[in-house]
């Protein structure tokens, strides 16, 4: 009889950390779509049996959760010395935008549920401290904040050249800016 704590192709429990089965799950979307993700599919090309991998991960949700979260903090953020407030939204948002188009399958994802998680409520959390350094109240900060994302989803899901996004972006500040100069 096998231990727990391995599995029936050999490879250790422990051997297999978080972030491995997260990126191979990331291949797998990248090459297929959201479609291609299974657990059977991904404990083949980490080596062992999907009854092995519900160690690690419980559901296919679960591994939509890691595989968002994983990308969602490969988008670098900008420290908030180093750039002014427009700069900086206008990258962060290119930046989600590029993301995005690298990785299709999470705006699909995205649709279907809820794929929130810590790299995700990171990048907000900076979007947001950015917006505030305007000089936007909390409240307003939250709701440009959101409102670029959702421009940097829209635009990643047309496919819309980089110079058609920081137009737009362009004119969402714009308005952010004539919003605060309003209330002085």
């Amino acid at each position: 009889m096998s231990s727990p704590s391995s599995s029936t192709v050999g490879m250790p429990r422990q051997a297999l950390q978080q972030e491995q089965i997260g990126q191979t799950a990331i291949v797998l979307l990248d090459d297929g779509g959201i479609e291609s993700l299974s657990m059977r599919r991904l404990g083949s090309r980490l080596g062992i049996t999907a009854a092995a991998l519900h160690w690690h991960v419980r559901s296919r949700h679960d591994l939509l959760l890691l595989a968002a979260d994983t990308v969602w903090g490969q988008i670098p953020l900008p420290r908030l010395e180093d750039l002014e407030w427009r700069p900086a939204l206008l990258a962060m948002a290119d930046n989600l935008r590029s993301m995005l188009s690298r990785h299709p399958w999470l705006l699909t994802a995205m649709t279907l549920q809820p794929l929130d998680g810590p790299c995700r409520d990171r990048h907000d959390e900076h979007l947001i401290a950015f917006c505030e350094t305007s000089g936007l109240t909390r409240q307003d900060a939250e709701q440009a904040a959101h409102s670029i994302v959702a421009f940097a989803l829209g635009a990643a899901l047309a496919t819309a050249p980089g110079r058609y996004v920081s137009f737009g972006l362009q004119s969402i500040l714009d308005g952010v800016e004539a919003g605060l100069a309003a209330h002085r």
